[in-house]
């Protein structure tokens, strides 16, 4: 069992790597200030506010460099030192996806597993198109061996990076750089769960049942006509839903929940299917 977890954490701690080893602030996270461009995609959702603490000339010009590169970001004014690091919790600013967040505790439910049981095999979570692998890094930090997949290699590097700095906290992941829309077979193992979030292709959704584990899960979630109405993008029709059209994507599979709806900035349609338990 792994002794080490991950938290959430709040403020954004931009000192020297080094000053915050020694006298760490309590619920920060450490970027120092010349790795926040390589390392954006660790810090809270865009429409968030990045609390910034610490000293106030390295806070103040951590705070400038986000919002000149279109982050919204803050001084916290009130922020005290650690007692001492907490050497058993890896402290995080991102987020997953919030739909993943909110359905993986009924997931874990059903898909229970001893992970020091030597005889039991732990459970398999494929994240297409996982970009920079936050929702892969957190559902291996909830003891899912995790296949990540993307097209793009500098997404996978910053994913990588990623879950090495999460290490101990997770379970190992496996990524792999695959263009889903011209070599989709070189997936050929089953999983408990498939999650693909703001990416659509059309022709995977077939292959879901091939793919999935029986009883296992589909989480999707991506833009609607209706969000590109209102905010003009995605642009491609291949990459929005119709109003009603991820039902009928997903009709082979069993429907545990669907929906369309405003969620925060982004009209997005939701669904979490199953594939159906053999007898």
């Amino acid at each position: 069992m792994r002794s080490t977890q991950l938290t959430p954490r709040h403020f954004l701690d931009p000192r020297p790597a080094a000053d915050a080893a020694d006298r760490p602030i309590r619920d920060a996270v450490n970027i120092p200030l010349p790795e926040l461009p390589r390392r954006t995609h660790e810090l809270p959702p865009r429409h968030q506010i990045v609390p910034v603490v610490g000293l106030a000339a390295v806070a103040d010009a951590a705070v400038a460099w986000l919002v000149n590169n279109g982050r919204r970001a803050s001084i916290q004014p009130a922020w005290e030192y650690a007692a001492r690091p907490d050497s058993t919790l890896i402290g995080h600013l991102w987020r997953p996806t919030a739909f993943l967040a909110e359905v993986l505790p009924q997931l874990s439910a059903s898909h229970t597993v001893e992970l020091d049981a030597p005889a039991t095999r732990t459970r398999g979570a494929l994240d297409l198109a996982c970009g920079t692998g936050r929702d892969a890094v957190f559902l291996a930090g909830h003891g899912w061996h995790v296949t990540a997949v993307d097209l793009l290699p500098d997404a996978l590097d910053r994913a990588r990076d990623l879950a090495t700095r999460c290490a101990p906290a997770i379970e190992p992941i496996e990524f792999v750089q695959i263009d889903l829309e011209k070599d989709p077979a070189t997936i050929q193992q089953r999983f408990e769960l498939i999650v693909v979030f703001r990416y659509l292709h059309r022709p995977l959704f077939p292959r879901f049942r091939n793919w999935l584990a029986p009883g296992g899960s589909l989480l999707c979630e991506t833009f609607t006509t209706i969000h590109r109405a209102r905010r003009g993008k995605p642009a491609s029709d291949a990459h929005v839903l119709m109003p009603g059209e991820l039902r009928e994507l997903a009709q082979s599979l069993e429907i545990v929940d669907i929906s369309e709806a405003w969620r925060s900035n982004a009209h997005t349609a939701r669904l979490w299917a199953r594939q159906p338990a053999e007898p």
